[in-house]
């Protein structure tokens, strides 16, 4: 039962308030493992009422609101305080460390936000002490401190319409600059919509997340996703689950939780990490849909999960490979839940051919779209449409397609409005640049444009060469690696950066994992490699996790990408000392 006559999630948030009071809707967990702090329906709403009074008394109906918030519920308070005010809101990370008060900055000025909300001390080191989330304040800037706010007020309700903007959406930067991507009411609606017809959830089903409240999958896919289920929605700090990937199997066994959501380097990092002797007990037979997305998906990684975790319950056909974008809300395209992994064998997955021999690579499929949304896949360059099965640029359009980016008028023009070639009454597409082709089961994304590499006339996909090089030695992280190409006095060259797993320092010999490298990208490709950065520490990576290739290429320019000592390899066409070296 849900309200037919919604037409914003806040509307949603009212009528499960009214109508189911007293259930349990949010609760989070301290260390991914203590509950802390806990809401039904009825307190959230009137929580978010609370906030919404203050917002309107400060005359932000219609600004930009700045969130900015560790995991807590607060953070959910406030979104849903947004919109029952009409403010807009901006989910940021809370400054801690580094990148992190940049990134902040440069979102609070491109939003020209009016107010930020925050806890009344947020520790940040920008200075020489601890400071509060007021030292980023710029000129004119209003801070509330939310849990400051009491807790009863008279809130007027504020007529919000469908087409009103609900969320500046920052993308993670892992291809460029973030940018704010203008999600309206409606498109919000309709995602949830598409999500609840993939999953099929309702008050019956629970999710457990780990991830920043501020990322797109976090926000839409966990938070207000359980609001319009009717479920409950269980949250721990994205670090509890890095520090220790099992308290997210945990929460799920806990809590019995039927959905959770994550990128494929999670699952990856929970069956390298599991311990049955040290882990045992544990029961998720109740997870019924593992969406996995945000990144390229590899099959072999999700296998392997299904493998390690069948003897705790976990039905393989609950994996849910799945594409989405902030672009377009959330999801894009998926099969329906319980189906299981589909997969499609090619060889090179930047210039797609048949598979079905020793050096194919198996791609997974991420189904179709639903309800009235679209998805064709188009040469980049004539913007006609390709056959099926043949590479392209993945294009949509549809409800839930956003309407651009903020103040970025040349841009969304560029991505938002983009069209068929000889197809004008089609109207506009999004253009993705992400790279795929359709198969008899739907979607398969292969990897992103910006990032192909080209050697000699020939396009290969990053993402292969880092898989190669990362399965050829143990002591290389699967996922952790970046493939970029530089231009030096010869032509182009391929530069190959690889995270060492710190367990595996100690005693490496490191001569054997070049050459296993080495050997491994110029059997499968024919490739030299022209340097290898091997790094003990990890590489630059989004708020989602995705590594950043952009960024990689760009610092180790500079040489700054940092190293461990000086390698020396025949096949190396160079070797050098880097900046910055991690010892």
């Amino acid at each position: 039962m849900r309200n037919p006559e919604a037409s914003t999630i806040g509307e949603v948030l009212t009528w499960q308030a009214k109508y189911r009071p007293d259930k349990r809707a949010f609760l989070c967990l301290e260390r991914g493992e203590r509950e802390t702090e806990s809401f039904t329906f009825a307190e959230l709403d009137r929580r978010a009422r609370a906030i919404a009074q203050v917002l309107q008394e400060n005359g932000l109906g219609g600004q930009r609101v700045i969130l900015a918030y560790p995991t807590c519920l607060e953070f959910v308070a406030a979104l849903f305080g947004c919109f029952h005010a009409g403010s807009i809101a901006v989910p940021a990370p809370v400054p801690s460390h580094g990148n992190s008060w940049a990134r902040i900055r440069a979102i609070m000025a491109d939003a020209e936000a009016t107010a930020v909300l925050s806890l009344r001390s947020i520790p940040c080191k920008e200075t020489d002490g601890p400071v509060g989330i007021t030292g980023l304040q710029l000129p004119n800037m209003l801070y509330i401190a939310t849990d400051d706010i009491p807790h009863s007020g008279v809130w007027q309700p504020r007529h919000v319409r469908s087409e009103d903007l609900a969320v500046l959406q920052y993308t993670s930067g892992s291809t460029g600059t973030p940018r704010g991507v203008m999600i309206t009411h409606s498109n919000l609606m309709h995602n949830q919509r598409v999500l609840n017809q993939v999953l099929n959830t309702g008050p019956d089903d629970s999710v457990v997340s780990w991830l920043p409240l501020y990322h797109d999958m976090g926000l839409v896919g966990s938070i207000l996703h359980s609001v319009y289920a009717g479920g409950l929605c269980v949250l721990m700090p994205p670090l509890a689950f890095l520090q220790m990937p099992i308290r997210w199997l945990k929460a799920i066994h806990r809590y019995r939780a039927t959905v959770s959501m994550a990128p494929c380097f999670a699952y990856d990092l929970c069956a390298r990490r599991y311990v049955p002797e040290r882990d045992g007990g544990l029961d998720i037979s109740s997870w019924r849909a593992a969406i996995c997305g945000g990144e390229t998906i590899r099959p072999r990684l999700l296998e392997k999960f299904a493998e390690t975790f069948r003897p705790t319950g976990f039905d393989p056909k609950a994996l849910l490979p799945a594409y989405g974008l902030a672009e377009a809300t959330l999801l894009a395209t998926s099969s329906p839940a319980g189906m299981g992994l589909a997969t499609v064998d090619v060889v090179n997955s930047a210039e797609v051919r048949p598979g079905g021999h020793a050096a194919s690579k198996r791609l997974a499929s991420c189904g179709h779209t639903w309800e009235d949304q679209r998805v064709a896949v188009v040469d980049p360059d004539s913007c006609l449409p390709v056959p099926p099965g043949q590479a392209g640029e993945i294009w949509l359009q549809g409800p839930s397609v956003a309407s651009g980016y903020w103040n970025r008028g040349e841009e969304t023009r560029a991505t938002f409005q983009a069209q068929l070639a000889g197809e004008a009454d089609s109207g506009y597409w999004l253009r993705t640049g992400d790279l795929g082709f359709l198969s008899t089961d739907g979607l398969v994304v292969t990897g992103r444009r910006k990032e192909i590499i080209v050697m000699r006339g020939a396009n290969y996909d990053p993402l292969d060469i880092e898989i190669e090089a990362c399965d050829s030695h143990p002591a290389l992280s699967a996922g952790a690696a970046a493939a970029f190409s530089i231009d030096h006095a010869d032509g182009e060259g391929l530069v190959l950066a690889l995270e060492i797993e710190r367990s595996a320092l100690k005693g490496l010999d490191v001569d054997v994992l070049v050459s296993n490298v080495v050997s491994a990208v110029n059997r499968r490709f024919g490739l030299t490699i022209y340097d290898l950065v091997l790094r003990s520490g990890t590489l630059p990576r989004t708020t989602s996790g995705k590594i950043q290739r952009h960024h990689c290429q760009k610092l180790y320019l500079a040489g700054e990408l940092g190293a461990l000592p000086s390698i020396e390899h025949p096949a190396l066409g160079r070797c050098r000392p880097h900046a910055n070296e991690v010892a």
